[in-house]
């Protein structure tokens, strides 16, 4: 009985400690991204309703996989501009890359967007692809969970839109709030600076 109590105790903390990311409190930084992407007003859009995993945002960041920052040594241009900083990674990489729990996005999370949520499971499957074949509907927009970086100075998130005839280069999103309102400060993609 003593075992029992003590393993109700530990399991509720476990699942707390395991869910205590943080990430911010509203997307209005996403919201405010996707105004300069001129998505077109009233035109409908499929967002994939699962976040994209924390992983990708890192590797893009990071230019590879893992905690440690890859460099080429023969590229020494800095895709990231200066922002990425090794102690700030690595705080920011043991944060965020062991949350594996899946998470889903709701039409209220972007009320100035026409997006239909669909799962990645019926993703370019038979009868997605019947439903939207013949509709003006054939663009993908796939966006991860904001993270903070460097003690909360910037968040990133990753950002890729697709269509049914091919993709656009995923990318990582970095902002930060500029006299209360938030600002894109770069745009790192696959391995390229925009």
């Amino acid at each position: 009985m003593k075992h029992l109590k003590k393993i109700l105790i530990i399991i509720p903390l476990f699942t707390l400690s395991c869910s205590s990311v943080q990430y911010v409190e509203n997307y209005e930084p996403i919201n405010v991204f996707l105004e300069t992407k001129n998505l077109e007003k009233g035109r409908e859009y499929i967002l994939l309703h699962d976040k994209i995993n924390n992983l990708a945002p890192l590797r893009l960041f990071n230019g590879g996989e893992g905690e440690e920052h890859i460099i080429d040594p023969r590229d020494p241009i800095d895709y990231t501009d200066g922002l990425f900083v090794e102690k700030h990674w690595k705080k920011m990489y043991k944060q965020y890359a062991q949350d594996t729990i899946p998470k889903y996005w709701k039409k209220e999370d972007f009320p100035r967007f026409n997006f239909i949520l669909e799962n990645k499971k019926g993703l370019l499957g038979y009868d997605f692809m019947n439903r939207y074949l013949n509709t003006r509907i054939d663009t993908i927009v796939k966006i991860s969970e904001p993270m903070y970086y460097m003690n909360k100075k910037y968040i990133m998130f990753y950002f890729e839109v697709a269509s049914f005839f091919g993709t656009l280069s995923p990318e990582v999103v970095i902002m930060k709030k500029e006299n209360g309102k938030w600002v894109v400060v770069r745009e790192i993609g696959d391995y390229t600076y925009y």
